[in-house]
């Protein structure tokens, strides 16, 4: 059993005893915290995605100890100005034990219950009106195939439409195949001279 939980605008993973550094609490050692923004949890294989947070459930921790982590120097300095800045930095972080996580029952009763619901109602109506949902993709292909956007200029499209020129059969000349006035004009000639 493990959870995702949020704490101080972070993630962690929560396990039975572990222990966990996470960002400074105002809380003594010793003190129990509990964390209610659970994203995810997983229960004998049973894994719960919140939206964002997972309804009812908890993780519990104990706090045992406050610190400060590794220093880390930031560093800033402008070349031929004169101007060097050192600086050390230690975060604070406190150290906690997860003593347990609480998950709702009812909940993953009543989520799982639409889960299996849902594929009923969607085959109902695919068995009974098979007919139509596939007669519509293809009154949608139709139209999508005859707008299909050809790179066209504005002046070679007005040229095309006033000599009425398939449009999809005028191979471009243009930077990445678009169709310039020229081809146009060598499409009118062409179907002129037949």
């Amino acid at each position: 059993m493990y959870a995702i939980f949020k704490a101080q605008g972070k993630q962690f993973r929560a396990v039975e005893d572990a222990v966990l550094r996470i960002p400074s609490l105002e809380a003594e050692p010793g003190d129990t915290v509990k964390f209610d923004d659970v994203l995810l949890a997983e229960q004998d294989g049973d894994v719960h995605v919140g939206a964002p947070c997972v309804a009812g459930a908890s993780v519990a921790a104990e706090v045992v100890s406050h610190g400060r982590g590794d220093k880390i120097i930031v560093y800033k300095m402008k070349r031929r100005k004169g101007y060097r800045r050192k600086q050390g930095h230690r975060q604070g972080y406190t150290e906690i034990r997860i003593v347990g996580i609480d998950l709702p029952d009812e909940p993953r009763e009543a989520a799982a219950k639409p889960a299996a619901a849902a594929p009923k109602a969607e085959a109902a109506p695919k068995a009974g009106a098979a007919p139509a949902p596939e007669a519509a993709p293809e009154a949608e292909a139709a139209p999508a195939a005859e707008s299909s956007p050809v790179d066209i200029t504005p002046m070679a499209r007005e040229l095309a439409e006033e000599h009425g020129l398939d449009l999809g059969a005028i191979e471009g000349t243009g930077k990445d195949g678009r169709i310039l006035k020229g081809d146009v004009d060598r499409a009118i000639a062409a179907k002129e001279g037949d």
